[in-house]
């Protein structure tokens, strides 16, 4: 099957054609890890989870590779400001390498909670911190950095097609909205590779180089591991739309500065999830956790079932009763399918169908359109349960799971759903009837069939 997506460097959809047969290699740019992620950061590890599975579904082995920024990304984009971590750390009254730690932990909890796949490799950017120098001495030889009182720079003049990604054409349009005034920057792009430790004061992140004490500049780390992990070329670097001005035109550009090469054949950028009619900000304060879901009844699921309803590339606004819609579609999904025959063999016909729709450019809400379609259909209920389970391992709502703690029930529930048919044997509907209202004060809904009583508890 010919899968098309979305290619950000040549602005159109295209057929993707891997560098080898059979395999390939996906870069993710993954979290600055200063804070608690918010549904907006969420929502792009959850497409690219979904590119991921739908590329596995069609017989691709993927090696995919997530950095964790650790190091070097400062409070403004433009290379000024207060290193992000070490900040945190001083409102925490820690150190930058326990903030670090905490949040990479509370990331990988998130993820798992939201039943996204693990990367080949999670890796730190002060874990690579040699090869970062190496590849700035290769920048220097090459003659594309300059020296300023703070750092070293990466001249983007010397770099024919810096900035094709961002659709960059002229440059001086850029100074306010991409970066902060710098007079000793030759050019407003160009942007920092190493940073010089402050000479006053001592960093809890810092590290002696060539060029004296200092840290890598943030676009540094995604140069240095996809090239170590995927080699000069891989397939497809993913990452948001706020990647886009800035972060991935220098990736991009270093990269290509040291290897000649591209670095990447596709680029594939996720739009933002707006709450309040603004975009999340975690440095705005204006963001919702995974734990603020959480604390109002809503499974992670529910959130990966409400991301999955929009195209990637378009954005999404969040509100609480879009949330509780959500959550009540994925009920019924699982109330569905709670009493289907064990799976058997699946619609090849409808399977054929959903891997259509993803196959353009990861079309999730048509690809959920074709999973209702499966449940309306008048088709042995086996069937369908084998087709839709089948969906899932890309769309990744962990149904199979869902349906088997949806049937499970708590002791306290077991009794009282004997003691019901114990009432309805005996046609004792009042104390059936009363039975129901506790049970249904418990969670348990209870079906009433000519094949006997059925229970299900949903929690989502």
């Amino acid at each position: 099957m010919k899968i098309y997506l979305n290619n950000s460097l040549t602005k159109k959809k295209e057929e993707f054609k891997p560098i080898k047969k059979g395999k390939l290699g996906l870069y993710t740019c993954g979290p600055t890890v200063y804070g608690y992620p918010h549904i907006g950061n969420l929502r792009a590890y959850l497409v690219w989870d979904i590119l991921k599975r739908f590329l596995v579904s069609q017989g691709l082995k993927v090696t995919h590779i997530m950095n964790a920024t650790d190091v070097g990304h400062l409070s403004s984009d433009a290379d000024s400001g207060e290193d992000k971590l070490e900040k945190a750390a001083k409102k925490e009254g820690k150190n930058a390498w326990e903030i670090a730690k905490f949040f990479i932990e509370v990331f990988k909890g998130n993820l798992k909670d939201l039943n996204i796949l693990e990367p080949s490799k999670f890796v730190r950017a002060t874990d690579t911190i040699k090869e970062q120098i190496k590849f700035v001495q290769i920048l220097e030889e090459k003659g594309f950095l300059y020296k300023t009182s703070d750092g070293l720079y990466f001249d983007t003049s010397k770099l024919a097609n810096y900035g094709q990604l961002a659709n960059i054409q002229n440059i001086d349009l850029q100074e306010g909205a991409r970066v902060e005034k710098n007079p000793e920057k030759k050019n407003i792009t160009d942007f920092a590779v190493w940073k010089f430790s402050p000479k006053d004061s001592k960093r809890d992140m810092e590290w002696d180089s060539p060029w004296g004490m200092g840290f890598p500049g943030w676009h540094l780390e995604c140069s240095v591991m996809s090239r170590m992990y995927l080699g000069d070329t891989f397939d497809i670097h993913t990452g948001g739309i706020d990647h886009l001005p800035i972060h991935h035109p220098n990736e991009m550009a270093q990269s290509e500065a040291v290897t000649g090469k591209l670095q990447a054949n596709y680029w594939l950028h996720n739009e933002f999830i707006r709450f309040k009619d603004a975009k999340m900000s975690k440095s705005a304060g204006t963001f919702i956790t995974l734990d603020d879901l959480k604390e109002k009844s809503f499974s992670p699921l529910a959130l990966r079932y409400f991301v999955l309803q929009t195209h990637y590339r378009k954005g999404m606004n969040f509100s609480w009763e879009a949330m509780k819609s959500t959550k009540a579609g994925l009920e019924n999904i699982v109330r569905e399918i709670a009493f289907y025959d064990k799976p058997k063999k699946i619609s090849i016909e409808l399977v054929e169908k959903f891997n259509q729709a993803m196959a353009d450019d990861l079309n999730t809400a048509q690809g959920l359109a074709i999973l209702q379609e499966t449940l309306d259909l008048d088709l042995p209920t086996a069937t369908k349960l084998a087709t839709i389970y089948k969906m899932d391992e890309v769309l990744g709502l962990d149904l199979a799971n869902l349906r088997k703690r949806a049937l499970q029930m708590p002791i306290s529930a077991k009794k009282l759903l004997e003691q019901r048919s114990e009432a309805r044997n005996n046609k004792d509907w009042t104390k059936a009837d009363d039975l129901r209202d506790q049970l249904q004060e418990m969670g348990v809904e209870v079906l009433d069939t000519v094949d006997g009583q059925k229970a299900v508890k949903i929690e989502l």
